[in-house]
């Protein structure tokens, strides 16, 4: 059950300028932050006005959407999930009515609308000079079980594609595993923490052998310090700690919303969200990372999809496109294309932008890296 939201309000007035509290813009707005059971909440109505997102319309009594030409958000009480420029988000906290308004999380302005409507103010973006590409599970560990493959041969295949395409666009490339071995997931963490100036990218595919229905991407980055994940209502103890991965969550969020906006603009597949999680590979690496998980191989539709050669090979073209626009965002400050650009045949595929690196770099093997540190 979610927590109670009428124990105690207070309201006020506060300079936040999404300076001091979230490190990103230059700009002083007086926000109303509303107390609500402790938490601070901000109106959506605010929000809207300060995004510029147009006219607020009321589909219903619980849900509040607004749409400019190039914006659009969707909210609904008491649901964590909202939908950003055609794509769903998964929320920290629900949206709470109070007073007749709607009101966001203070928590969720900063790390999940600001980052997807304004990317390009992110602060410290670094150029990216590697992409570490991680295939999940391998040798002893086969991952989910398909009809017809295990997970371990999909992620491998998909994640040999993505290379591929990358370095045709002169990125310089690392594959956590090149062939079917175990890797611990510390250590494929690792690999990414030894690398300057890299990003990380983990591909798997879902199952539930309890619920066959079960179909769809999603994909996570790392949860916030002072949230729960995506999979739990409610805080817990270690919701408090800093992990390591924390340190990017603001650019994790936007790499994955890159990625996400690609690989739904191109194909077709349920909706799951951009969702948080403290995976290991994603509270344990120092540099933006997300973790991919391509469809439903326990779907009957999902597993046919993914049994597809050439499905296999988009698939991975829409990876790769979402990750050379976060490195143009990155490099250049130009704002991911969103969903919208690609439907419109704005972004095709297989043309993708070049890459900071003026000439492609030879791809990087683990032979290649410094010891880790043992400190």
């Amino acid at each position: 059950m979610h927590e109670q939201l009428t124990i105690k309000k207070t309201t006020r007035r506060v300079l936040l300028g999404l300076v001091l509290w979230l490190g990103v813009s230059q700009i002083s707005v007086a926000w109303e932050v509303k107390s609500i059971s402790g938490r601070d909440y901000v109106p959506l109505s605010e929000a809207a006005a300060f995004y510029d997102l147009g006219t607020e319309a009321s589909p219903d009594a619980n849900t509040r959407k607004y749409s400019s030409q190039s914006r659009e958000l969707v909210v609904t009480k008491n649901s964590r999930v909202v939908t950003i420029n055609g794509v769903s988000h998964w929320l920290a906290f629900p949206v709470v009515e109070d007073g007749g308004g709607f009101f966001l999380s203070r928590l969720d302005l900063g790390k999940t609308i600001e980052p997807a409507f304004r990317p390009q103010l992110l602060p410290d973006l670094k150029p990216v000079r590697t992409v570490v590409i991680d295939p999940g599970h391998g040798g002893k560990d086969i991952g989910a079980q398909g009809p017809y493959e295990s997970e371990k041969n999909f992620t491998l295949d998909v994640s040999r594609r993505v290379r591929d395409q990358l370095k045709k666009a002169g990125m310089r490339v690392l594959l956590t595993r090149n062939s079917d071995t175990f890797v611990e997931l510390q250590d494929r963490a690792a690999v990414a923490n030894r690398i300057p100036d890299s990003i990380f990218v983990s591909v798997h595919f879902n199952a539930a052998d309890w619920n066959r229905s079960a179909e769809g991407f999603e994909i996570f980055c790392v949860t916030p310090r002072g949230a729960p994940s995506t999979a739990y209502e409610d805080l817990r103890v270690r919701d408090m700690i800093a992990e390591n991965g924390n340190e990017h969550d603001l650019h994790s969020f936007a790499l994955a919303n890159a990625v996400f906006h690609s690989m739904h603009g191109r194909l077709t597949m349920f909706d799951r969200g951009v969702k948080r999680a403290r995976f290991a590979v994603l509270r344990l690496t120092t540099v933006p990372s997300i973790l991919i998980e391509g469809g439903f191989l326990t779907n009957p539709e999902d597993a046919r999809k993914v049994a597809s050669k050439q499905w296999r090979e988009d698939y991975a073209a829409s990876i790769a496109r979402g990750i050379m626009e976060y490195s143009k965002l990155a490099a250049k400050g130009i704002p991911p294309r969103q969903l919208a650009d690609y439907r419109s045949g704005a972004a095709p595929v297989a043309n993708l932008a070049v890459a900071p690196t003026p000439t492609p770099a030879p791809e990087v093997m683990l032979r290649d890296l410094p010891a880790a540190s043992t400190n």
